[in-house]
């Protein structure tokens, strides 16, 4: 638990942090109270070992062992030192008090000075037990208030870090108290702190296009369950009627035609639906080198007999050639879709025009039609599934309501920019492709309607 919590983290990351300063705090100090305590003491010793030397090598250089050693010894004593006298083999002869280092040298909690005077050797003792004890005594006391800083840091870190994490453990209490219906959910900033602020807001956006996407997929199955009802009515109806009571031949091709319209609407509507699956999931085909003006101008020519029919003016603006780097089955779809989608909702008479320009290198195909102002323009809106401005168009243009929301998918699954804008007289579709090559000549054509060279 303690390596999932942030608390717990923080607050053992910043009492280590603390410890090791304590720890090295600690470490100086008990070193230089060592290095003080030894150099006072080896400075006592080296002055006594001078003031001996000088004794012995004064005027009364014979003066008797017993008379020098009292004279030292009330000279040592303010100082605790302590003097002993041995002589060539080792022997101590004399010494200045009871208690004096052993000799030979060993460890016995005494620091030495010595000072050779002939067939003798003078030693000159400090006690250093009582010194020793009083910094080890020192060092556990700066452990013991070291460790004691420590355990209130940590417990001051713990509460600081509580304090400072306690708008996300209200944000969490929001989220859990709030109800997910609709995903309309809006969190409070539980403080003015700015990153708490821009952390609510961030979540808010989210939860924002998380209840939008939510919105959207709703009226997505709301419409492919309509979508898929009305044609599998339409069936079931026709063929119920044509069951009821015994029919002509004449009456029975009827029904089978009007089934099978309804069928292939059925087939239309699932393979639109599969393919906008799988422009969401799959990964887009390898792409090769496709003449953008080609495709445009052949699908033109396909659709002749529509404007025709419609009483359509179809202007075109092609290079000669403009090659893309795309899959040649996303372009020559999203083109198709496109320009259908223009002549399907284009004014009875009006015009429909396809151009292909090129700025920096990047091809451009901006595709228009001439229709009334839509009263609630949303192009977001236009790009969803089965959605139409006006349900009444369903019946007159047909279709499975899918073209837009395929040519969204095939857009953003190869990196391309497709936007809609609403004219005074009229809409406009435009795509921004890859960079490619844009040739230099340009052709203009006109499909049906009087001849206009388009501007």
């Amino acid at each position: 638990m303690i390596a999932k919590s942030i608390r717990a983290r923080m607050t053992l990351a910043f009492a280590g942090s603390i410890a090791l300063l304590m720890l090295l705090a600690c470490g100086g100090l008990i070193a230089y109270a060592h290095y003080v305590a030894e150099r006072n003491a080896d400075v006592l010793l080296q002055a006594a070992a001078r003031k001996v030397r000088n004794d012995l090598n004064g005027e009364d250089r014979n003066v008797p062992l017993s008379r020098l050693m009292e004279d030292e010894r009330q000279d040592l004593l303010p100082d605790r030192l302590a003097l002993l006298i041995v002589d060539a083999r080792g022997h101590a002869l004399q010494q200045s008090q009871p208690e004096a280092p052993a000799w030979p040298r060993r460890d016995d909690g005494w620091r030495v000075r010595t000072v050779s005077a002939g067939p003798y050797t003078m030693v000159i003792g400090l006690p250093w037990q009582q010194t020793a004890a009083d910094l080890r005594r020192q060092a556990w006391t700066l452990l013991s208030l070291g460790l004691f800083v420590v355990l209130v840091a940590a417990g001051g870190a713990w509460l600081l870090v509580g304090r400072t994490l306690s708008p996300i453990s209200s944000l969490s209490r929001q989220a859990r108290a709030a109800s997910a219906d609709y995903l309309r959910l809006h969190l409070s900033a539980p403080s003015g702190d700015s990153e708490i602020v821009e952390l609510v807001s961030t979540l808010n956006g989210l939860l924002a296009r998380l209840s939008e996407t939510a919105s959207a997929k709703g009226r997505f199955h709301a419409a492919a369950s309509h979508e898929l009802r009305t044609p599998l009515q339409a069936l079931s109806g026709h063929l119920e009627l044509a069951l009821r009571q015994p029919r002509t031949g004449e009456a029975y091709r009827a029904v089978v035609e009007e089934a099978y319209t309804q069928t292939r609407r059925l087939i239309a509507l699932a393979g639109d639906l599969l393919l906008l699956n799988q422009l969401d999931t799959a990964p887009p085909p390898p792409k090769e080198p496709v003449n953008l003006a080609g495709i445009c101008e052949r699908i033109l020519c396909a659709s002749a007999p529509l404007i025709e029919a419609r009483g359509l003016q179809a202007q075109s603006a092609l290079p000669a050639e403009i090659m893309v780097e795309a899959p040649p089955t996303h372009i020559e779809m999203l083109v198709r879709n496109l320009i259908e989608n223009a002549i399907k909702y284009a004014e009875a008479g009006g015009c429909v025009r396809v151009r292909i320009t090129g700025a920096s290198a990047i091809p451009r195909l901006d595709i228009f039609n001439t229709c009334a102002p839509l009263p609630e323009w949303n192009p977001d809106k236009l790009f969803e599934p089965f959605y139409r401005p006006d349900a009444s168009r369903n019946s007159k243009t047909g279709g499975t309501g899918l073209g837009l929301a395929i040519c969204k998918a095939i857009a953003d699954v190869n990196g391309w920019t497709l936007t809609l804008q609403q004219e005074s007289n009229g809409v406009s579709s435009t795509v921004l492709f890859q960079p490619g090559a844009l040739a230099s000549r340009d052709t203009t054509k006109i499909f049906g309607g009087p001849t206009k060279r388009a501007s």
